[in-house]
């Protein structure tokens, strides 16, 4: 289950200052000189993480660690893990942080929390400023381990801290092993190993569990990647699909779940689906994030059914799916190359293409700043404005730490920026909410799959080609229905599905998607309750600026996308509301 909490260790005999939990929801225990304090408000502490105390050792793991077949950290799985004794205490996190931790020191204080509003209560701790603005720049996420919490920083992904309880500085070491290097082998070589790769990680994540696979099937290629390793595997599969039941997509999905025998639940975003089931307040109450809210509002039907184990294709479209570019001519030139020629070497980046890196995480920020930062009531308005020179520097920062880890390709640089940042900043928030009814199970984010995909030439996984020829030769079937954005099936060479998807954009063609969420938004009074939780944030949010926004995207002048941006916007104000402090 997901519960917050937040870890606070005392030497022996000093009081916990700011309890944020009643004595049902608060566990003390005590090692030689240190007295540690587990607070969970939501639940009972032994029951929302797993405890083990020991006369001079305490564990405290959260999530599900999966140990790899190769030994050693960090492991497999979704997990933070603390071992607190009497000298230090020490965290670890898998490759990719999805379970967001958090800590602040103060003196000989320690504290470790999922929560930020925990850890800002526990601690006493103010609020970061750079942070904030920072959160909104990018759309709900920082360059760096900052968070909006003053004097506290996020766990950094695969990492081990080392926490003197002595007041001395704390040591992280980066553990994974992702994004350090370019593997050399020709790409039928690659392809046999990431085969194995997969399937060693699916005997580990997959094998053990006894009982349906809850997995959240959108139709395209990551979750029927994973629909079709659940099959392959002999397990129990339902498959839940939500959006607009007449689109492609949708059909599509469908046509997934019959393939592999999986049990399908279309549940239809449409007039019928009401917009209280979203439930802003609770999700960001609970999980501190609203994305993806209909996750939170479908799981339920996917419990009925007796899941208790959930998986979805997160992480692999980052880490697998390759880079392409937003240039529809040159991207169609270099799949055109790579048909005929095959994969290209790419060097490690330069200095110019590390800046050129750097330049376009950065235009992400200057471009909200420009579109959304006047939807801001003061100070926040200039808040954004004075800080965002600060932000580009963390972004260089950022960049310049991600280079220097290995000699990678610009391409590498970003994947693991994204990764690190925005993919997790999504997958995070959609898992927490999926930890709600039971434990997620993601194969995709295998330590040892993780590191080899991370480390592939760029060139060779370049707009999915090699996600394409891995598909094809794991799961035949699959690879031959249509994929929503192509139009057609990858059991085809890498042209004729470029080819494919040229025509279907020159002539307008493209399948329909699950869903549109400014579609659904016009139905009902939709728009009127979604702009009222706006105007409803007062401190955060103009309201004149919002009553024009909103009067801009009923008349089609503006977008709201698909609640991305948005929703992110109203997390940030929310996570400033004194109201929602407890």
């Amino acid at each position: 289950m997901f519960a917050r909490y937040i870890i606070t260790i005392l030497p022996t005999g000093e009081t916990l200052p700011h309890p944020v939990a009643d004595e049902s929801g608060t566990l003390r225990l005590e090692l030689p000189g240190r007295s540690v304090t587990i607070e969970t408000p939501d639940a009972v502490p032994d029951t929302a993480l797993v405890i083990r105390h020991e006369p001079d050792q305490i564990t405290i793991t959260e999530g599900h660690p999966i140990p790899a077949t190769t030994g050693g950290l960090p492991h497999s799985g979704i997990y933070n893990e603390f071992i607190i004794d009497a000298a230090e205490a020490r965290a670890h996190n898998d490759t990719f942080g999805l379970l967001a931790c958090y800590y602040a020191r103060d003196g000989r204080a320690l504290r470790l929390s999922n929560s930020l509003r925990l850890l800002r209560r526990g601690a006493g701790l103010g609020t970061d400023e750079l942070g904030v603005a920072e959160m909104f720049l990018f759309g709900g996420w920082t360059p760096s381990e900052r968070i909006i919490v003053r004097d506290a920083w996020r766990l950094a992904a695969g990492t081990e801290y080392r926490f003197p309880l002595d007041g001395r500085p704390h040591t992280a070491t980066r553990l994974t092993r992702t994004w350090t290097s370019v593997i050399d082998e020709p790409v039928n070589r690659v392809v046999d190993r990431v085969c194995d790769l997969w399937n060693t990680a699916l005997e580990s994540h997959f094998d053990p569990i006894d009982g349906p696979i809850g997995l959240m099937l959108s139709g395209g290629l990551d979750s029927r990647m994973v629909a079709g390793a659940a099959a392959a595997r002999g397990k129990q599969l339902v498959g839940l699909t939500f959006g607009d039941l007449r689109s492609d997509e949708v059909k599509i999905a469908g046509r997934v779940a019959e393939t592999t025998g999986a049990k399908w639940l279309p549940s239809g975003m449409d007039a019928d689906f009401a917009f209280e089931r979203l439930a802003f307040d609770r999700v960001n109450r609970v999980h501190e994030t609203m994305y993806n809210l209909m996750w939170d509002a479908n799981a339920p039907l996917l419990a009925a059914e007796g899941v208790a184990h959930f998986s979805t294709g997160a992480t692999f479209e980052t880490v697998f799916g390759g880079q392409k570019d937003a240039d529809k001519r040159r991207r169609f030139l270099l799949n055109l190359r790579q048909s005929l020629l095959g994969a290209w070497k790419v060097p490690a980046a330069t200095a110019a293409e590390r800046v050129a890196v750097a330049e376009a995480i950065k235009g992400i920020g200057r471009k909200r700043a420009r579109h959304y930062a006047p939807l801001l009531a003061e100070p926040y308005r200039s808040l954004v404005a004075d800080n965002l020179a600060a932000a580009e520097r963390e972004v260089d920062e950022r960049v310049a730490l991600i280079a220097a880890t290995g000699p990678i390709t610009a391409a590498q640089i970003r994947e693991r920026f994204d990764s690190e940042h925005y993919q997790t900043h999504y997958s995070r928030n959609q898992e927490r909410q999926l930890f709600t009814y039971g434990t997620v199970v993601l194969p995709t984010i295998d330590r040892d799959l993780a590191n080899y995909l991370t480390n592939l030439p760029a060139g060779m996984k370049y707009d999915h080609a090699l996600y394409y020829r891995v598909i094809r030769r794991l799961y035949p079937d699959l690879a031959a229905l249509p994929v929503p954005n192509l139009g057609t099936g990858v059991n085809k060479s890498q042209l004729r599905i470029e080819l494919n998807r040229v025509w279907q954009i020159q002539r307008k063609q493209r399948l329909t998607t699950w869903v549109n969420f400014s579609d659904w938004m016009r139905l009902d009074d939709n728009m009127a309750k979604y702009e009222r939780l706006f105007l409803e944030q007062g401190h955060f949010f103009d309201g004149d600026a919002i009553r024009a926004f909103f009067t801009d995207v009923r008349a089609g002048r503006r977008s709201i996308y698909d609640g991305g941006e948005t929703t992110g916007f109203l997390n940030l104000a929310y996570l400033q509301d004194e109201r929602r402090m407890a």
